[in-house]
């Protein structure tokens, strides 16, 4: 069944892109000289678009030119990360490049459409997302030793909602129960809001999604959080234990960020890009936001930060080897 519905839902997305052509300036010192397109693998109002559009806004106060979110959504990722690879490696095409972008879509695709690490630069690291799982307030087994015990007991009975078995967070439960022996089964939607309707209506007692997605409901006291999988806990869930505490230290998981350019992008865009964006993640506005949707501003160097994609490129791919995962 997971074969099936990952296929029907790369089969329905349309992969073309548009390809900008190099300008005469591209590889002169005046970038940017026209208008820059961010391209976001997220929806509109989500909290990675928000951060790509303040960010956005930010440098383009100091950079003196537009820069324009261009969403193109789906498929783990790859159709965002798809178009900037086939663009012209000119400064004039940005990925928000992220964790289904690098890290999963070469192991979920047999012809991944995009080379993670040969076709684009790391320009920057943005910053990290942790998942959080959550249970209808009435679930009685609503920590993750009470969680871990049921679903020993009861092999299969328990379920939970998560966007599809290509993200993150419905990945980071693979891990969870590959560490822990729990068995749970994943029931997919098309996005945690459609999960998260389903556990507070009582049709499900358990699912999983990026922090912000789930915040309303949590607030409003229609879900109570279980464990978040950040490396500490959440400063919009600071009653929340981390999967880490609850002493499973591999669950570590978070959404994380940056920025990507096709390789081959002049080094002057490449640092004036880098300058601007560290100095936007230094405005308190810009952290407020970001913190507000459960994200975390962050700094690493470049070659920590590549050293880094390749460590989770490994990773995911041996969580999904092991949860017998194939490739579409």
């Amino acid at each position: 069944m997971r074969r099936r519905q990952f296929a029907a839902t790369l089969g329905a997305l349309p992969f073309a892109g548009q390809v900008f052509a190099p300008s005469a300036g591209a590889q002169s010192d005046d970038w940017p000289s026209r208008t820059v397109r961010i391209v976001c693998p997220f929806t509109p109002g989500g909290s990675q678009d928000n951060i790509a559009r303040r960010l956005s806004a930010k440098l383009g106060d100091y950079l003196g030119q537009s820069f324009v979110i261009d969403n193109r959504t789906g498929a783990s990722g790859s159709i965002a990360a798809d178009n900037v690879a086939k663009a012209a490696p000119d400064g004039y095409s940005v990925l928000l490049g992220n964790i289904g972008s690098h890290a999963l879509v070469p192991h979920l695709f047999a012809k991944p459409p995009y080379n993670a690490f040969a076709d684009f630069e790391t320009v920057v690291w943005i910053g990290t997302q942790p998942n959080l799982l959550c249970c209808h307030p009435g679930f009685a087994h609503d920590t993750v030793p009470k969680l871990v015990a049921a679903a020993k007991a009861e092999p299969g009975k328990y379920q939970y909602g998560g966007s599809g078995i290509g993200t993150s967070p419905t990945l980071a439960m693979e891990l969870f129960k590959q560490k822990t022996g729990a068995d749970l089964t994943l029931v997919s939607y098309r996005g945690a809001s459609a999960s998260m309707a389903d556990v507070v209506a009582g049709h499900l007692p358990l699912c999983v999604a990026n922090i912000d997605s789930l915040m309303g409901q949590v607030s409003a006291g229609k879900l109570k959080p279980v464990a978040s999988t950040g490396a500490q806990r959440s400063p919009v869930t600071p009653d929340t234990p981390t999967f880490a505490e609850a002493g499973y230290p591999d669950l570590v998981v978070t959404s994380w960020s940056l920025w990507a350019v096709p390789s081959g992008t002049p080094a002057k865009a490449k640092q004036k890009l880098k300058d601007a964006t560290e100095r936007a993640l230094k405005e308190p506005d810009v952290i407020e936001s970001m913190r507000q949707g459960g994200f975390e501003p962050g700094t690493m160097p470049l070659a920590d930060v590549d050293a880094f994609i390749k460590a989770e490129y490994k990773r995911w791919g041996e969580v999904i080897r092991a949860a017998g995962i194939q490739p579409q």
